[in-house]
C-alpha cells in the first residue's frame, strides 16, 4: 500500500474519531463543566482536587476549541495539543475514563507516535477492543441479568420462565462468542467475514439499546455507529495485512502492555474494568449511599432499603446527571467516598452490591 493509501485511512480514522469526541462530550457536558454537577469529581491525584472550577473549566472549553481545530485540521501538533488537554483533564476526574474515551486517546497517540504503522496499530486496539469484550461478557451475570432479564424480560417481554430456562439463557452466550470469534477472526484471510459479523452486531445492539429498543445509555449509540465506519474502512482495505515486526519496538511493548496484558488483570480485580474493554459484562459491582446531604431530586434514582435505612445507587445519580456510567471499580468507589464525605457534613453510608445482587449478599464499605 503506498503512502496516499496510508495517509488516508489515517486521516479519515483521525477525523472520525474527533467528530465523535465532540459528540460524545456535547451529550455528557455535566462530565467536563462545573456548572450544574453535583456528582463529586475523583482526581487521580489529591493536590488535583484544590484546581479552581473555573481552570478546570476554561481548560474543558478550550479543549474542545482544540478537537474542533483538529478535525479541521489533523496536524501532529494539534494532535498532540487534544491529547496534552485530554490526559489533563482526565487526570482531574476518573468518571472521564469511560472506554470510549480510552479508545479515542489510543487512536490519537498511535497516530503521534506511530503513524507510519497506524494501521497496524489501530487494528490492534479494535481487535483487543472485541476479544476483551466478549470474553467479559462469559459469565452468569451477563446470562441472568444483560440477556435474560434486560433483554429478553424487559425489552421482548418474555416471560420469566422461559427467558430463564437453561436453553434459553445457554442462548445468550452466542453473542459474546461471536464477539471474540470476530475479532480474532479479522487476522485471518476470512477478515470481510469477521467484520461483517461485527457490523451485524453493532447494529443489533444500536436496535437494542437505542430510541427503538429500550432506550438506554445513550452515549454509546454514537460509538457503536463509529464502530461500523471503522468495520467498514478496514472490508474496503482488501490488500490489508498485519506487520507483526511493528509491535518488536519499545512503542509496540508499550501498546501490548495496554492493549493485552493489563487488561488480563481486570479478571482478577486488579485493573479497572474500563480501561480494559469491559462493555455490558452483567458482573459489575455496584455502589449505593445512604446520606443526607443528597438532593431532593435523589428521590427518582435506584434504590435499596437495608435496616431501615434507604440506600441510592451511584450508577443511577451518574447515568442521570452525567450520562456516563459509574466506573464499577473498587479504587474508584474508595475514591468517590472519600471526596464525597469531605463534601458532606452529615454522617453517609455506602454497600456495594456484587452479582448475583441479593440484598441480603450487600456489603458494608
Amino acid at each position: 500500500m503506498n503512502l496516499i493509501d496510508i495517509h488516508s485511512f489515517k486521516s479519515t480514522v483521525i477525523r472520525l474519531t474527533l467528530l465523535f469526541w465532540i459528540l460524545f462530550k456535547a451529550m455528557s457536558f455535566n462530565l467536563w463543566l462545573s456548572w450544574e454537577r453535583t456528582f463529586p469529581e475523583l482526581p487521580v491525584l489529591d493536590f488535583l482536587s484544590h484546581i479552581p472550577d473555573q481552570l478546570s473549566d476554561s481548560i474543558a472549553i478550550l479543549s474542545v476549541l482544540a478537537l474542533i481545530g483538529a478535525l479541521i485540521k489533523p496536524t501532529k501538533g494539534f494532535l498532540i495539543v487534544v491529547l496534552a488537554l485530554e490526559i489533563f483533564l482526565m487526570s482531574l476526574d476518573q468518571m472521564r475514563w469511560q472506554p470510549t474515551l480510552f479508545q479515542f486517546l489510543i487512536t490519537l497517540s498511535i497516530c503521534v507516535l506511530k503513524p507510519k504503522a497506524f494501521k497496524s496499530y489501530f487494528f490492534l486496539l479494535l481487535s483487543a477492543t472485541y476479544v476483551f469484550s466478549g470474553l467479559h461478557k462469559l459469565n452468569l451475570g451477563y446470562v441472568n441479568f444483560m440477556w435474560g432479564k434486560f433483554f429478553l424480560i424487559d425489552y421482548l417481554g418474555v416471560p420469566p420462565e422461559i427467558a430463564y430456562h437453561r436453553l434459553v439463557k445457554s442462548a445468550g452466550l452466542v453473542l459474546p462468542l461471536i464477539e471474540i470469534f470476530a475479532g480474532l477472526l479479522i487476522w485471518t484471510r476470512y477478515r470481510k467475514l469477521g467484520w461483517r459479523l461485527l457490523i451485524i452486531m453493532h447494529l443489533l445492539l444500536l436496535w437494542a439499546l437505542g430510541p427503538l429498543g429500550i432506550n438506554f445509555n445513550s452515549i454509546i449509540w454514537p460509538w457503536n455507529v463509529l464502530m461500523i465506519f471503522f468495520a467498514i474502512l478496514f472490508i474496503k482495505e482488501h490488500a490489508f495485512r498485519v506487520n507483526v515486526r511493528h509491535f518488536m519496538n519499545l512503542k509496540g511493548a508499550f501498546y501490548l502492555l495496554f492493549l493485552v496484558l493489563l487488561p488480563v488483570l481486570s479478571f482478577f480485580g486488579k485493573y479497572s474494568p474500563f480501561t480494559s474493554f469491559s462493555l455490558y459484562s452483567g458482573n459489575s459491582d455496584y455502589l449505593y449511599l445512604n446520606s443526607n446531604c443528597l438532593s431532593a431530586n435523589a428521590t427518582s434514582f435506584k434504590s435499596m432499603e437495608f435496616e431501615d435505612n434507604t440506600y441510592i445507587s451511584i450508577f443511577d445519580w451518574s447515568m442521570e446527571e452525567l450520562n456516563v456510567p459509574m466506573v464499577p471499580y473498587l479504587p474508584v468507589f474508595k475514591e468517590f467516598k472519600f471526596y464525597y464525605n469531605e463534601k458532606c457534613s452529615g454522617e453517609s453510608k455506602y454497600k456495594i452490591r456484587s452479582y448475583p445482587y441479593k440484598l441480603e449478599d450487600s456489603f458494608e464499605f
